[in-house]
C-alpha cells in the first residue's frame, strides 16, 4: 500500500487554512486523530510565535460568535479540557525579541549544485520564520571579497549554523592552510567562541559523523527529508528560545 506523503506544518498559511489542511489529514477521533491534531496544532502555533498564534485563537473565537470554551472545543473535535490547554500553552509562548530578530550566519561548504540549493533554501525558510538567515549567495556582490564578508558577519552574528557534511568536515580539519575559505570560517567562529558571546549549532545534513569541534554539542538533524519540516520546527524554536521547560504543575 502507497504511503501517503507527512503532515507538512506551515506556519505561513492562515490558521483557517492550516486548519482545513490539518483536519483533512488527520481525521477520526483517538490517537490517530484527536492526539495528532492537537500536536501538529501546538507546533504551529509554536512555530508561528506567541503574538500571531495568540491572533489565531482570537480570530477564532471572533468567527464562531462566541467565546464558550466547551462550543469552540466542540467545533475543534477536542474536549474543552484540550482547548483551554492549547490556549494556556500559546499565553505560555515566550514574547518575541522586539528590537531585532536572531541573526544567525550559515557556514558551509560549496559542493555540488543541490547542496547549495538546499542551503539556500534553508536560510529562506529561516528567513520566512522570521530568523534573519545571512548567507554568502545572497550578500557577497561579484568583485566583492569573501573574507570581509565572514568576518563582518561572524562578529556580529548571535548565532552560527554549520552545515554537516562529510567535504565540510574535511576543510574544517585539513591541516593549517589547506581547508580554504570554509577553515578560515570555522577558525574566526571557534576565537570568537572562546570569547564566550557565540553559540555554533551543527546542522546535519549529509554524512556519519560531526566535525571534531563539534563532537560532544547537540545538533540538527536534517539528513531525512521527509522530517524536514519537523527539524526546522526543531531549529526555529532554539533559535526563538521557546524550548524552555514547561511550567510546573501544567
Amino acid at each position: 500500500m502507497a504511503h501517503r506523503p507527512p503532515f507538512r506544518l506551515d506556519p505561513t498559511l492562515s490558521f483557517p487554512a492550516f486548519l482545513e489542511h490539518l483536519y483533512s489529514y488527520y481525521q477520526g477521533g483517538g490517537i490517530e486523530g484527536t492526539g495528532y491534531r492537537l500536536n501538529a496544532m501546538r507546533a504551529w502555533l509554536s512555530m508561528s510565535g506567541r503574538k500571531k498564534a495568540l491572533k489565531a485563537l482570537q480570530d477564532l473565537e471572533t468567527a464562531a460568535e462566541t467565546d464558550d470554551a466547551a462550543e469552540i472545543a466542540r467545533s475543534l473535535w477536542m474536549s474543552k479540557r484540550s482547548y483551554l490547554n492549547v490556549k494556556r500553552f500559546v499565553r505560555n509562548l515566550p514574547a518575541e525579541r522586539e528590537d531585532a530578530a536572531v541573526e544567525a550566519f550559515i557556514s558551509y561548504r560549496w559542493e555540488s549544485g543541490e547542496h547549495v540549493a538546499w542551503v539556500r533554501k534553508l536560510a529562506a525558510d529561516l528567513r520566512r520564520q522570521g530568523i534573519n538567515a545571512v548567507l554568502d549567495q545572497w550578500e557577497v556582490k561579484l568583485g566583492e571579497s569573501f573574507t570581509s564578508y565572514m568576518m563582518r558577519r561572524i562578529e556580529t552574528a548571535d548565532v552560527i549554523l554549520f552545515v554537516i557534511s562529510p567535504g565540510a568536515i574535511r576543510a574544517a580539519e585539513a591541516p593549517d592552510g589547506h581547508g580554504g575559505a570554509l577553515q578560515f570560517e570555522v577558525q574566526m567562529m571557534n576565537a570568537r567562541r572562546m570569547r564566550g558571546n557565540l553559540r555554533i549549532i551543527g546542522v546535519y545534513r549529509s554524512g556519519d559523523r560531526p566535525p571534531n569541534y563539534l563532537r560532544d554539542h547537540r545538533y540538527v538533524d536534517f539528513r531525512n527529508d521527509r522530517r524536514y519540516d519537523e527539524a526546522l520546527q526543531e531549529l526555529v524554536a532554539d533559535l526563538r528560545g521557546q524550548t524552555r521547560a514547561p511550567g510546573i504543575g501544567q
